[in-house]
């Protein structure tokens, strides 16, 4: 438990609605002896083998884990080119933990990790949170994580809603809310992080419905 307690307290550290799915999949990646698919999402290109994206995927994560697909929306897509010179959001990665890329993940193994990356951040009740926040901003230390929810879809899948606050010297602070999503695939334990910029309680709906929809096409595609 120690071993698996230190790799999620990792995990996080870096950290169109109608989604659908091909029945095939777009991309495959590999993920210690395993091929996880990285299946069509409608209203997303899957793009981490453009150099411009792998490297901006690659340096903002963690050593321990590996980036396996990442997501640009179609109108970001498009501006790929300018990455790292615009601000965007409405993304997701999918991602592996290297330490665990050849130990076999079934139900238990969600089960405890689930339970593991709960004990791991500061959880504040969303009804109560409402009441900190100020505008954009949160009253909390800049960085620190905050989980908002903790949930599951089905049993294959486990899901954290976190909202991080950022300030960047000479710009303005801003809010992220994410969901981070355990789920198995290929018998292993995989990750999907999807990424949006608060603005208002409404935003957290609109997470959650479109991480739920991206989760439920990347579980069906194996």
């Amino acid at each position: 438990m120690n071993e698996r307690f230190l790799i999620g307290s990792l995990i996080l550290l870096a950290l169109n609605f109608g989604i659908g799915q091909d029945s095939s999949c777009f991309r495959e990646a590999n993920f210690g002896d395993k091929i996880i698919c990285l299946p069509r999402i409608n209203g997303y290109q899957e793009c981490y083998s453009d150099s411009k994206v792998k490297q901006l995927a690659d340096a903002t994560e963690v050593e321990i884990n590996s980036v396996l697909g990442f997501y640009l929306n179609n109108e970001i897509y498009a501006k790929k080119d300018s990455l790292g010179l615009i601000t965007f959001d409405d993304y997701f990665k999918v991602y592996g933990t290297k330490e665990i890329q050849f130990l076999p993940a079934g139900k238990e193994v969600l089960d405890e990790m689930s339970q593991v990356m709960s004990g791991i951040f500061i959880s504040k009740n969303w009804e109560e949170l409402l009441e900190l926040i100020d505008e954009l901003g949160i009253d909390v230390e800049v960085g620190v994580p905050i989980v908002v929810e903790n949930y599951r879809i089905n049993e294959e899948s486990f899901t954290m809603v976190l909202l991080i606050k950022y300030e960047l010297q000479g710009e303005e602070s801003y809010t992220l809310a994410t969901t981070v999503n355990g789920y198995l695939s290929n018998n292993r334990l995989i990750w999907m992080a999807y990424y949006r910029n608060y603005v208002n309680t409404e935003t957290i709906d609109i997470l959650k419905s479109k991480s739920n929809e991206i989760l439920l096409a990347l579980i069906e595609a194996g």
